[in-house]
């Protein structure tokens, strides 16, 4: 198998960056060792920006149909001050 770019981790940032380099016309390999996305990432959230790229890509009014959980509080405690 021929391929210009290999990326090692199918998570968020790596598919991203597979698609956007496919978009570009780069001959790209996503190699993943899950056969599935049931599981937290690092990148678990979702921020403007991304939902500006997501609009970008023409992604975004089928992304709040996909499966996910909305918070519906967040809170902030007040740790102690540093020495």
């Amino acid at each position: 198998m021929k391929t210009q770019c290999m990326l090692g981790g199918g998570g968020p940032a790596g598919m991203m960056l597979g698609v956007l380099l496919a978009r570009a016309g780069v001959s790209v390999l996503v190699l993943e060792k899950h056969a599935d996305f049931l599981r937290d990432f690092r990148g678990d959230t979702v921020h403007p920006s991304t939902m500006e790229l997501l609009h970008e890509l023409g992604w975004l009014n089928d992304f709040p149909k996909l499966p996910h959980q909305k918070a519906q509080e967040v809170a902030a405690c007040k740790s102690a001050a540093p020495p």
